[in-house]
């Protein structure tokens, strides 16, 4: 009787990446989770899209006894402040003020100057273009009265800001997209990486893994588990990102579409190799260990490392252009938050994007060949902690 043939190593990889997958779905635990973050990323957006300032709402203003000119320098004064005025000529505008049927009330005295009315605290803008307008008025009438063209004084005293860096459009959005990119990266990176330490010694605690590594070689195990978990924690984030880029759409919250397509795919690659890292670093500080308890102890120096990649992304927003953001765009493992984040804020060349992502591809498959052998030699001592110099085979 011929004995079978043993399993092709891609066949025993999707087998185990099968069984983790299929075991973590079915678990009551990850349906609620998941509903409650989708549920969380679409109510989010709703009531987040209530608080967006559609643009300056005009306001209502009834005149008494103003000239032309005076409403004129007053809406020219609230245009340059962003506020919109909309005059109307009362017979009594006091009256309108103090009813509430205007934003504000000008009535001008019979000896000169004029007063403002109105029924609750007036905005700042609109009194600031009313005070600003009617001195503009009057010091035009002193001019014009003069012979001196107030025309020609404005344009002499025009001044012009301009920016020497082009600033992309919709800044607020993109910043706002980076940052949820730089916490969706670390809540995959670091619920992945620690779900993979934790199966891996579950499975050695209860031996499980003695019987698995009899059929299967070390290195396989180590890909069906990481792929398994990446694939069910990919989906998961992927689901919950694209709930709350159709919701904020659809509600009108973003505007830059593209800028969104352009960073999520940015988002994709550095999400796989950002957990390709550090899942397999976990899966072999997991290795290391015996019990559930040592994980964090054994696994702080990579906490450090991941919170250093999220502070990157997350504090860079505020100077994306930085000597010291643009340095560490090109160092593994930060670069998977701040180069997302570059790409959002329209910082980032596709060079930059390209070749970083070349060399934390490199440092990542690096980061895999030692993780596996220390998973090899770590994943069967049980017993105390393993030595990092027994878990790297040094002498």
């Amino acid at each position: 009787m011929s004995t079978p043939e043993p399993a092709s190593g891609w066949t025993s990889v999707r087998l185990i990446a099968a069984r983790e997958i299929t075991t973590r779905i079915k678990t009551r635990s990850f349906i609620i989770t998941n509903i409650i973050m989708l549920l969380v990323a679409i109510v989010g957006c709703i009531v987040a899209a209530q608080f967006v300032d559609d643009g300056p709402s005009t306001e209502s203003v009834a005149t008494q006894g103003v000239d032309a000119a005076t409403t004129a320098a007053i809406t020219t004064t609230g245009d340059r402040l962003g506020v919109s005025l909309s005059f109307s000529e009362s017979s009594d505008a006091r009256a309108a003020a103090a009813d509430g049927s205007v934003t504000a009330a000008i009535v001008a005295a019979p000896d000169g100057g004029y007063t403002v009315y109105s029924d609750d605290d007036l905005d700042a803008d609109v009194e600031t273009a009313i005070k600003s307008g009617v001195s503009s008025a009057v010091v035009d009438g002193a001019l014009t009265k003069a012979g001196v063209d107030p025309t020609a004084l404005q344009r002499d005293a025009t001044v012009t800001v301009e920016r020497t860096a082009q600033i992309a459009d919709a800044e607020g959005e993109r910043l706002a997209l980076s940052y949820v990119g730089s916490v969706l990266m670390f809540m995959m990176i670091f619920g992945g990486g620690m779900a993979v330490a934790v199966g891996v010694v579950e499975e050695k605690v209860s031996r499980i893994v003695e019987i698995l590594l009899a059929t299967v070689k070390p290195g396989h195990l180590l890909w069906g588990k990481i792929i398994g978990i990446g694939a069910v924690q990919m989906a998961s984030t992927l689901l919950f990102a694209a709930a709350a880029l159709i919701t904020a759409r659809l509600t009108g919250l973003l505007t830059v579409p593209d800028v969104a397509a352009a960073m999520l795919g940015v988002s994709v690659i550095w999400l796989l190799l950002g957990f390709v890292f550090f899942a397999a670093l976990y899966a072999a500080t997991g290795a290391m260990v015996s019990r559930q308890e040592e994980i964090n102890s054994a696994s702080w120096p990579l906490m450090i490392l991941a919170m250093g990649a999220l502070y990157a992304g997350i504090f860079g927003i505020g100077s994306p252009d930085s000597s010291v953001i643009r340095i560490l765009a090109w160092i593994p493992p930060f670069s998977s938050t701040v180069v997302p984040m570059r790409v959002a804020t329209g910082y980032a060349t596709w060079m930059e994007v390209v070749g970083s992502c070349i060399l934390m591809a490199a440092v990542t498959g690096v980061a895999v060949w030692v993780a596996g052998r220390i998973y090899r030699r770590s994943v069967l001592m049980t017993g105390s902690r393993v030595p990092w110099k027994t878990a790297l085979g040094a002498k």
